[in-house]
């Protein structure tokens, strides 16, 4: 496992790159034609859902990318091998906290993968079909948009390959003030990192909604973390019964 001021700087960074356009980058992608690996102003989001379905798996995904250097996700999946919840926070990039119901494959840090994962994906597919971003949306939308090359999402340790020919369909509209609600539907050939296709189509389905607030909402000092367990090395035992107990322990400066 990667230490936690690292994975922090990484998770943190993977979600809030500078805009640019979707372009085509042989260095994040597959051969031999490198692969869509996008960016742009749909992913400076502060906030955005997912229920993401294929077949009879179904996971639920809430990403929220707070002032300062919190991040906070929440995780419920449900597919025929496991079915569990859980909640994790990076407290000022610096702390990680968890807590867990059920069963999931995850374990501390890598709690926060798979929605990171999610986030990217969604952000990717609004990118290749309204690239101008969510300032050019004034009403419900279709989305129509098709591809020849790979679709890449990164986060700091995981990538999905969503191979050729790809296509998404569905809509977005707006929903309250810098908000957006979204349907999405891929439909792709999986892929792996060397560029290899399986010969087999797949439709994933995303439906959720984004946020695009001017300044990112600032977690609660009164965010409950009773039950939580403290990732801090040479801490064992470390917890505290609000967020704002342990932002006072940490030293992070309050709001002014």
């Amino acid at each position: 496992m990667r230490p936690l001021r690292a994975f922090a700087l990484a998770a943190l960074l993977a979600l809030g790159a500078a805009p640019v356009h979707a372009k085509p980058s042989a260095q994040c992608g597959p051969p031999p034609d490198g692969a869509i690996c996008a960016d742009g102003p749909w992913f400076s989001f502060a906030w955005l859902t997912a229920d993401i379905t294929q077949g009879p798996s179904r996971s639920r995904y809430e990403i929220v990318l707070g002032a300062g250097r919190d991040l906070k996700v929440r995780v419920d999946e449900n597919n025929p091998n496991y079915r569990g919840k859980a909640d994790a926070l990076l407290i000022d990039g610096n702390v990680f906290v968890y807590r867990v119901e059920g069963v999931l494959p995850a374990e501390g840090q890598e709690l926060m993968s798979d929605p990171l994962l999610a986030a990217q994906e969604v952000a990717t597919l609004l990118q290749l079909a309204l690239p101008k971003g969510p300032a050019s949306l004034t009403k419900k939308t279709p989305i129509r948009v098709s591809g020849k090359r790979f679709i890449v999402a990164n986060t700091p340790s995981m990538s999905s390959y969503h191979g050729p020919p790809w296509k998404v369909e569905g809509t977005i509209s707006p929903f309250g003030k810098d908000s957006y609600a979204y349907e999405l539907a891929l439909t792709f050939r999986p892929g792996t990192p060397s560029g290899g296709i399986e010969n087999r189509e797949v439709v994933q389905r995303y439906s959720g909604r984004v946020s695009f607030p001017r300044e990112r909402p600032r977690l609660p000092d009164d965010t409950s973390l009773k039950g939580w367990t403290f990732d801090v090395p040479g801490a064992q035992g470390v917890g505290f019964d609000t967020l704002g107990e342990a932002r006072r322990a940490l030293g992070v400066a309050p709001v002014k």
